[in-house]
């Protein structure tokens, strides 16, 4: 049973009717991969202070991984690496400076936070998945500016399940790159154009693999996003 009343908080009421979560829960069953997309996701308000606090407030490190390593790298060893070695260059959030811990935007980001830890949050997403999804905590935020990337991979690990991505860069536009690409068992694929207030959630388990497509030609807009996992129920 959803409480639609605290999940109006921070999701926009019309995806809460019973028509839209049926419909969402159709797109996710029939996809090949087991995904859906919601778009304009989030309360406009909710939406701009993640944003806001992701492009101006948020301190974030450049990070590198390798396939054959399974913890982040050095940049240097990152570089020594053959280039098919090379999983990904992106940006992870590690903390907020001083002067913007207060702010009305981080605050925003610490309450969403926590809300995804609560039951409502992942009821939601039990409900337009039809899956029974265990409690979380698996969350982080990551900005990827040009020439970053995310080869292909899978998540399907730490007993995660369902994998969510919320998307919080205004203006981005196809030719900036960036696309989520999820590869299909048959190996074909469906790309999600990362675009602002819409998050994708899909299956870790069907989907054998996916990866973010270059970025190029941003200029200094960052692709800005949230990301989260929901494991298996214990």
């Amino acid at each position: 049973m959803l409480d639609r009343k605290r999940l109006e908080s921070w999701i926009q009421p019309q995806h809460l009717e019973d028509r839209a979560l049926d419909a969402y829960q159709g797109a996710f069953t029939s996809h090949p991969a087991r995904m859906a997309v919601v778009r304009d996701f989030l309360q406009p308000q909710v939406a701009e202070r993640l944003s806001r606090f992701l492009a101006v407030e948020a301190e974030f490190a450049p990070q590198f991984g390798l396939y054959s390593i399974e913890t982040a790298v050095t940049e240097e060893d990152w570089l020594r690496a053959a280039d098919r070695d090379r999983l990904f260059r992106l940006g992870k959030l590690v903390g907020t400076p001083p002067q913007f811990r207060t702010s009305p935007n981080a605050l925003t980001y610490l309450q969403f936070r926590m809300t995804f830890q609560r039951p409502e949050f992942k009821a939601f997403f039990e409900r337009i998945s039809g899956m029974s999804l265990g409690d979380s905590d698996d969350f982080g935020s990551h900005a990827m500016a040009a020439g970053d990337f995310l080869r292909p991979h899978s998540d399907d690990n730490r007993n995660r399940r369902l994998a969510l991505v919320i998307y919080l860069t205004p203006g981005w536009e196809p030719a900036f790159g960036g696309s989520l690409r999820v590869i299909h068992k048959d190996e074909s694929f469906t790309d999600v154009e990362p675009e602002y207030n819409s998050v994708v959630a899909f299956d870790v388990l069907t989907a054998p693999e996916h990866l973010v497509l270059p970025i190029k030609g941003a200029g200094d807009k960052r692709r800005l996003t949230i990301g989260g996992w929901y494991p298996k129920p214990a």
